[in-house]
Parts: structure tokens; C-alpha cells; sequence
């Protein structure tokens, strides 16, 4: 009587987790797990293959060429349990967890909506956002921490597609004893101001210095925060100016405690565009579900939409 294999989906879960993420400690703490379990199921998944799937002979653990053979397959056979499930309970039967990244103003806009559809659609999902700047959204995504991000700036890795989902203006403002009697703002008297800046991961600092090198401007920088809640508390202060984006920035305006410059239009800074994220090598049926929803969302928000134009790859 042949011997049927005893290969579990648990196993085959701990092998695309450790390769996808490059740790075993990574990929335990995605799956909720101790690194030791996750180390006992590839361990009892390379005694059921008869073969290694990592070498553990350097410092790291790398992936070998069975491994390799066999991660696509494993990510099959994940999604066809997806599968299985919604034949049987529909849309809902998806379950796990899904982590994404998500930019500070589309937190504030989108998030809530995001994580309510979900919940409609998908209740078995635990989502798990994570708010940070561009740069760090594109790191997380490329290390195979988060499963798409919703953020500023596109990125030149093939590794990751960027869908268009709009743009946003963004603006200078200040504290509006610091800009008392000022009709317009021209490049000159734009230089004089001290400026508070995002963190140079940010979209909208790769915007600013961009712009600011084909206008020949310089700025004399006094801070750089990657929280645009900490620059607009700095800047309703009085110590600069600083770039926000228009619908972050309407609250402090709509208050009087920030007062939006009025730019001359020759050296206005252009809108940033928004992305979502995500590897163009994750086509797992559960992150897709759930980047759906959020593109949906995102899409139809109108505090962020001031440019709109088609979405395009």
C-alpha cells in the first residue's frame, strides 16, 4: 500500500512566509506564532519532502533550489484553500491576517471606510495597518512585511506595481501672524521664510526638492518631521512655514490657526500623486481582496480628490 504524504497547509504556510519575508522570525510573528513552532512545521515538511528547503549552514537562512520548486506550488495550494472556502461560504469565507501600509492623510480620509467594507464583506480578515512615510511604505512591501500600501510617490523597482488613485494639492502655509499684510508670495520672499519639512521618506519632501532645484530656489530648513501633525503644530507656533497637503491642512485654516500663503501661481508646487502598492509577485486570493476594497474607497473619496483623471498602471 503506498504511503500518502502527510504534508499540511500549516507547513506549506510557514515555507512561503519564511521565503516571502526572508526570516523565520518574520514570518512567525505574521503567523501569530513562536519562531520554534514555525522551525518545528518547515523542519516535519522537509522530512515528509526528504530534501532541505533552506540551507541554515551562513548567518542567514537562504532558500534552495527545492525550496525554490516547491514555494510557487505551496502558494497554489494557499489559494486554493481560499478557494475552497468562498465555494462553500462565499466572499466571507476568506480568513488571516492582512497588513498593510497606509499614508498619514489617507489614514485620516480612508482608513475608517477601508476597514468597514472589509468587515462587511470579509469578517473572518484581521486587517493590521500600519501608518508611515513613502519610502518606509515601499520598504515594507519590497521585505514582504505588508501585503500593498496606499501612499504618495511611485517607485522605479519592477518589483512593485503603482496604480494611480489621485492627486492632491499641496500648499504653503504658516500661522497667520507670521504672514500679517502679504498680498502674494514670490520666489524671492518665499526663501526668507524658514521652513519645517516632512522627513525627506516623505512624498511631498521629494516633491519640494524637486521643485525647488528646477525653480533654483534654497530653503533655510529648521526642522524635518516625518509627522505632519508635528509640523503643523511647529508652523501654527510661528517658527516657518511649511508644504502640506491641502485636506490635511483645512482643519488648521478652517480654525484660523494656520493661514494658507498666497503663492504666486509661476512658482506653484505641483500636486502629489497616490499610489497603491503592492509586489507584482502577490496574487494571494486574501491581500487582492482586500487592495480591491481599498482601491474602491480611495478612489471615491472626495477630501482627497482635487485632480482626478483615469487610473492607469
Amino acid at each position: 500500500m503506498d504511503k500518502r504524504s502527510n504534508i499540511t497547509l500549516k507547513q506549506l504556510e510557514a515555507l512561503y512566509w519564511s521565503a516571502t519575508l526572508g526570516t523565520f522570525a518574520l514570518a512567525a510573528e505574521r503567523l501569530g506564532m513562536t519562531q520554534s513552532a514555525l522551525s518545528k512545521r518547515i523542519v516535519e515538511l522537509e522530512q515528509e519532502i526528504g530534501t532541505p528547503l533552506f540551507d541554515r549552514s551562513g548567518a542567514r537562512a537562504r532558500v534552495t533550489d527545492a525550496g525554490e520548486c516547491i514555494i510557487p506550488k505551496a502558494k497554489q495550494m494557499l489559494n486554493l484553500c481560499d478557494d475552497i472556502l468562498i465555494a462553500v461560504r462565499g466572499e466571507h469565507g476568506l480568513r488571516g491576517i492582512c497588513r498593510f501600509g497606509i499614508s498619514q492623510l489617507m489614514a485620516i480620509t480612508s482608513l475608517s471606510e477601508i476597514v468597514t467594507k472589509v468587515r462587511v464583506s470579509h469578517p473572518e480578515i484581521v486587517l493590521e495597518p500600519r501608518v508611515a512615510v513613502t519610502q518606509e511604505l515601499i520598504q515594507d512591501i519590497l521585505k514582504g512585511e505588508t501585503d500593498f500600501a496606499l501612499g504618495p510617490g511611485s517607485s522605479p523597482d519592477p518589483v512593485i506595481a503603482s496604480l494611480y488613485l489621485r492627486s492632491v494639492k499641496l500648499i504653503w502655509v504658516c500661522s497667520p501672524k507670521l504672514s500679517s499684510g502679504i498680498e502674494v508670495v514670490n520666489s524671492e520672499t518665499l526663501q526668507q521664510y524658514p521652513v519645517i519639512s516632512m522627513s525627506t521618506h516623505a512624498g511631498s519632501t521629494a516633491i519640494l526638492n524637486s521643485w525647488a532645484t528646477a525653480k533654483g530656489l534654497k530653503f533655510r530648513r529648521i526642522v524635518a518631521s516625518n509627522s505632519p501633525e508635528a509640523v503643523a503644530a511647529l508652523t501654527i507656533a510661528g517658527l516657518g512655514i511649511s508644504l502640506l497637503s491641502s485636506p490635511f491642512a483645512e482643519r488648521f485654516i478652517a480654525t484660523g490657526e494656520l493661514r494658507a500663503l498666497p503663492i504666486d501661481q509661476e512658482i506653484a508646487v505641483p500636486d502629489l500623486d497616490y499610489f497603491l502598492h503592492w509586489r507584482t509577485d502577490n496574487d494571494r486570493i486574501l491581500p487582492k481582496a482586500v487592495r480591491d476594497i481599498a482601491l474602491s474607497v480611495c478612489r471615491d473619496t472626495p477630501a482627497v480628490e482635487t485632480n482626478p483623471r483615469e487610473i492607469v498602471p
